[in-house]
């Protein structure tokens, strides 16, 4: 049985519905891909995916519309909908601000803000990574707030910490950490906030309240020291 989940593509551009693609090759999704607004709504009753990445400009009927008519609907309600537009185009960020969706994505697309985003909505996307347990104290410092949380699996590329206050306002966070079974100095790398899993109901029931975050930069001995730690757990 194939128990991956599923992402519904729509774009009426060749390039921006294969360009989506090519970033969710390597993770353990299904996508399936439409060219327009009707064609979305049909692939959505016949497949009901887990998310929904929708273009906003699109001929006949527009992402806005075909948004609307999804979450009217009993069976599709529930979807995240991920809506992607031009800003530079100020018709599409007018009808953004009237839509029923969850979260936007302004094009030109980055692999990393896409990745990010959609991973808010469907936890385990590009999660490939082998990842262990651990249980250690962290700290992630912000310029104006830091906090302490619980850093509970690691892997070579990001750490997901327990937490349950008020997460820091910015992007990148200094963090630290030990790692005592490797080594007894301080683990030091610059990362980004990348998904909040926290509220009611949090986005991963299956995950106590807390952020993920993906390591950006690092000194050789710091990423020494994590591979040495996930190799030997």
């Amino acid at each position: 049985m194939d128990n991956n989940k599923t992402i519904l593509i729509v774009d009426d551009v060749d390039f921006f519905r294969d360009l989506m693609q090519r970033y969710l090759q390597k993770t353990p999704v299904n996508t399936i891909v439409a060219n327009g607004g009707r064609q979305a709504i049909d692939l959505a009753l016949q497949h009901t995916p887990d998310v929904i990445c929708m273009d906003v400009a699109m001929p006949e009927l527009n992402g806005v519309l075909a948004c609307r008519e999804i979450k009217a609907h009993p069976k599709l309600k529930n979807i995240p909908i991920i809506l992607l537009y031009n800003p530079t185009h100020p018709e599409e960020v007018a009808m953004i601000e009237t839509a029923a969706c969850n979260d936007t994505l302004a094009k030109p697309l980055s692999r990393e803000d896409f990745l990010n985003l959609t991973h808010r909505h469907l936890f385990h996307v590009d999660r490939r990574e082998r990842r262990v347990a651990c249980q250690m104290t962290v700290e992630c410092r912000g310029e104006k707030k830091s906090i302490q949380g619980l850093g509970i699996d690691i892997s070579r590329s990001g750490l997901y910490i327990e937490y349950r206050g008020e997460v820091p306002a910015e992007r990148t966070v200094d963090v630290s950490f030990y790692l005592a079974s490797i080594t007894p100095e301080k683990v030091e790398v610059r990362a980004n906030i990348a998904w909040v899993n926290q509220g009611h109901p949090r986005p991963n029931l299956s995950m106590p309240s807390g952020l993920g975050i993906a390591f950006e930069e690092m000194s050789p001995v710091a990423k020494a020291v994590i591979d040495r730690f996930i190799a030997d757990n």
